[in-house]
This record gives structure tokens, sequence and C-alpha cells, in this order.
């Protein structure tokens, strides 16, 4: 018998081989969420879970923690999610059939389990341009704990330590409606990563705003989710 195999692991009782198993979940992750126009299907380029393909006792296992999100129920989708846990993550322009990803939320059976959101920076730039309300894609989860906005740096260094931003400090001077944006970026070029900082900090004070002074909103926690921006 070699390091790696234990043939007598089928011998073990199975709740014994259940815990062991156990350790196979993934835990929390953060799931890109794509629409796949081939295969008109929702899916995520993170690696399927193994425990769904070694043995129908860990499929079973798997499917007591995980549900298929079904996004949009007129189409299939190849992604499971613990409510609990994961993040969905809004981070292509193809994250939804008809380019509508408040659309698709508002219909989504789930959309009450969904704790966590993180949407792109620049894809939630392009989703103001049709939906100009800062909440649209938010407002009907009502489960909701967390939501950020996500800013890729690229290639250049951003401020050290900035890591999460709350809301709770802007320079308002500094920033720019997506529409001016777009217009500076096509007569001078694109933004420096500190004009993309200061923008998408106020992107987020703009929703915390929104979401402490908007009324009509019936939140199960109690409270609003908490806003953030993750630097990528």
């Amino acid at each position: 018998m070699s390091a790696t195999t234990f043939p007598a692991f089928l011998n073990l009782p199975s709740e014994l081989r259940l815990k062991i198993w156990t350790y196979l979940l993934p835990g929390p992750r953060i799931l890109p969420i794509r629409f796949s126009r081939t295969t008109k299907s929702y899916i995520t380029p993170s690696a399927p879970p193994a425990l769904l393909s070694i043995s129908s006792e860990t499929r079973s296992l798997f499917l007591a923690h995980y549900t298929l999100l079904q996004l949009n129920p007129s189409y299939d989708s190849t992604i499971y999610i613990d409510f609990a846990l994961d993040t969905l993550f809004f981070e292509h322009e193809d994250c939804s059939p008809g380019g509508d990803l408040a659309a698709d939320l508002r219909i989504c059976e789930a959309r009450d389990r969904i704790e966590r959101v993180a949407i792109d920076a620049h894809l939630w730039e392009i989703l103001r341009l049709f939906r100009y309300d800062a909440l649209s894609e938010i407002r009907c989860l009502t489960g909701l704990k967390n939501v950020a906005l996500v800013l890729r740096r690229g290639d250049e260094d951003a401020d050290e330590g900035l890591g999460f931003f709350t809301g709770n400090e802007i320079r308002f001077e500094r920033c720019l409606p997506s529409q001016e944006r777009l217009r500076r970026m096509f007569f001078e070029g694109p933004a420096t990563v500190e004009q993309e900082i200061s923008q998408c900090r106020w992107y987020v004070s703009t929703v915390k705003w929104e979401l402490d002074h908007g009324s009509g909103f019936e939140w199960k926690n109690g409270e609003p989710p908490a806003v953030q921006m993750w630097l990528r």
C-alpha cells in the first residue's frame, strides 16, 4: 500500500467516512458568475467541487450543503453555492443573458438567500448607464449581508494598506459621473490608478448613503448590508 492510497477506506463506518469527506468541502469562495452564450447557461471559471464526482456518497454530502444557483429560471446553471459562505462575483459584462443583471436578480427564486455579492467597479459603471438607480442590483436581495465593488489594480501599484473601504471618507472634487468619465477616457485616455480608486470610493459612498437613507427596505437581518471596496 502506497502512502497515497488506503484500500480499507470503504470498510470504515459510513459516519467516519462522511466526517473525512467533510474536509473536502470547499469552504468560503468568491465565485465569478458568467453567462455562456454557447451553452445558454450560467457558469463559473472556478474549478468544479471534487465531491460532486467522486461517488454517490460524496455527491449526497455535497448537495446537503450546496444548492444549484439559477439566477434566471429560464436558463440552466452549473454553479453550486453555499449561501452562508460564498460570495457571488459579477466580474464580466457577460453575467446576464439579456444584459440586465437587476432583472435577473429580481426573478431569481433564491434571491432572499443570497448573502454576499461583489460587482466589478467597471461593470457597475456600465450597468448605471442603463439603470441609474445605484441600488438596482441589490434592493431585491433582502438577505444581503455584504456588498462589495471590486477594483482591479492592473499593473500599477495602488495605495498600500487600502484593502477595504467602507465609505466613511471621500474627496468629492475628484469624482466624476460615469458619462463624464467615458468622455474623458475617449478624449484624454484611461484614468490613472489613483483616479480609479477615488472614483470607486465615490461609488461605495453613494451605495452606502442610499442604503442608509432610503425608505421601503425590509432587510431580513434588520439592517442594510455592509458596503466595501475591494482591491484585486
